[in-house]
């Protein structure tokens, strides 16, 4: 039976409510899902139970064996070192749109308007700019500090020419080694 993939966690994580284990590490999987809606769904509530490591949307296994013998075995110590780097960790998305013009404007003022956020995170990275946000950046925070940093953002969109979002807890995706990625990976 065919087998889509959504991420790996420590077996025994508390919010995965369908796993194939190999030791001390399971694969969270379920009926092969349309939706990346969905998909994103599904591996953001895992975050809060422990760290996942994501799974692109649409990666399928062939059966709970392939999952053993193909995914998790392989890399079974890349994956506890990144799941032990990740403990008690999540990424957050925050996006500016800007009502004034001037790109260099833009470039010091964000720097000033993330400086709270940025206080809180393990690390950070500039993400592609898209439509919907003239900036946009992830930050790795530590899920005690998500609701410090929804507060934070929430204050950004107080006028003063900036409008700001947030989005999170998701997993690390981009504090990930996309390096070592495989089919089976981020």
């Amino acid at each position: 039976m065919t087998l889509q993939l959504y991420g790996v966690v420590r077996a025994g994580h508390p919010r995965a409510a369908r796993t194939v284990c190999w030791e001390d590490l399971a694969m969270v999987v379920g009926e092969p899902e349309p939706d990346p809606a969905a998909h994103l769904a599904v591996v953001s509530a895992l975050v809060e139970g422990g760290p996942v490591l994501p799974v692109r949307f649409g990666t399928v296994a062939e059966d709970e064996e392939a999952v053993r013998a193909e995914v998790l075995a392989p890399a079974a110590d890349r994956y506890r070192a990144d799941l032990d780097r990740l403990d008690g960790l999540a990424e957050v998305h925050v996006c500016l749109r800007f009502t004034e013009p001037g790109s260099a404007w833009r470039s010091a003022r964000s720097d000033v308007l993330l400086s709270e956020v940025a206080e809180r995170a393990r690390d950070s990275v500039a993400l592609p700019a898209g439509e919907s946000a003239d900036e946009r950046w992830a930050f790795l925070v530590g899920l005690g500090d998500l609701l410090v940093v929804r507060d934070a953002v929430a204050g950004l969109g107080l006028g003063d020419g900036v409008h700001a979002d947030w989005l999170g807890p998701l997993p690390a995706y981009s504090f990930l080694d996309r390096r070592t990625c495989s089919r089976w990976s981020w």
